[in-house]
């Protein structure tokens, strides 16, 4: 039977996301040579080609293409038992932060590894608004956070990418003649900025019809037919359609989800759940790569 050195599939998916060979040595703390011959060593271990040049650069082939979720996935599940063998004298809380649109959809499933391998360990959530909660972590206040926020000074990674869509009630009838009426947030909102940037390029009349302070009023206000709103998709329920082109809305960009760790973070396992997440998830990390505590 063979095995599979996990340490040339750690360096495989440092590249992937770094796009490139010299950042992926410094992440992996190797010479960029050493990390081209364990790449060398992992094709010879499974008998395929993982990339291939074009140009001046390397770009992964399908194989390779094909072997990315499966190597992030080993990794998270071996990161999970080292979890559950070495950590279960983690005390809490870990206090973390999250935006309502992914407190109750993609929060939960995130933290139910790293709970399961920690039964000691409390997670305490505070449910607020990006910029409020980035002020919190700032202040001590939160270890780690979710934000739509961009903070570079701050170790992170993009933990999600979601598309903002138009929202509406299932029943709202939309005239296209009348300057379209918005549900949005009071400042400092990255969906307010999104919804009135797309309106102004495309030249779209438009009018403020509710404003709201949180995401619970605005859905409120969307359900009552007040208008309509521009959120991550996240918030789509049943009760709420989606808009688009057809109705003569502009496109909207997407949204990252940033996941954040207190730069003076003295917190093991806010630590430890933030590498965790880091190898699940994959995501695009910051230029500032926390340590975990010895």
């Amino acid at each position: 039977m063979r095995h599979l050195d996990l340490s040339l599939l750690r360096t495989f998916v440092a590249i992937c996301d770094e796009a490139n060979f010299a950042r992926a040595a410094l992440k992996v703390h190797k010479s960029q040579p050493a990390i081209s011959q364990q790449m060398k060593r992992l094709e010879q271990e499974l008998d395929v080609v993982l990339f291939v040049k074009k140009g001046r650069q390397k770009e992964l082939t399908p194989a390779g293409i094909r072997l990315v979720d499966y190597a992030r996935r080993l990794l998270a599940l071996h990161d999970e038992m080292w979890s559950a063998l070495h950590d279960q004298e983690l005390t809490g809380p870990v206090r973390i932060g999250a935006p309502a649109d992914i407190a109750d959809t993609v929060l939960p499933g995130i933290l139910q590894r790293f709970a399961r391998a920690n039964p000691r360990l409390s997670m305490a959530i505070h449910v607020g608004r990006s910029p409020d909660l980035m002020d919190m972590m700032a202040a001590g206040a939160l270890d780690l956070t979710i934000s739509t926020r961009e903070s570079p000074s701050h170790p992170h990674l993009i933990l999600r990418t979601s598309p903002v869509v138009w929202i509406a009630a299932n029943d709202y009838h939309l005239d296209p003649q009348e300057p379209l009426p918005l549900v949005i947030a009071d400042e400092p909102s990255i969906f307010r900025r999104f919804a009135l940037e797309a309106l102004v390029q495309a030249g779209h009349d438009y009018k403020e019809s509710y404003i709201a302070p949180n995401l619970a009023g605005i859905k409120a206000a969307v359900r009552a037919g007040l208008g309509v709103t521009a959120r991550s998709v996240e918030v789509v329920t049943p009760e709420f359609r989606v808009l688009g082109e057809r109705q003569g809305l502009p496109a909207l960009p997407d949204v990252n989800f940033y996941l954040y760790l207190r730069e003076d973070n003295t917190n093991e396992a806010a630590t430890k759940l933030y590498h965790l997440l880091a190898s699940h998830v994959g995501g695009q990390q910051g230029v500032i790569e926390p340590s975990l505590p010895n």
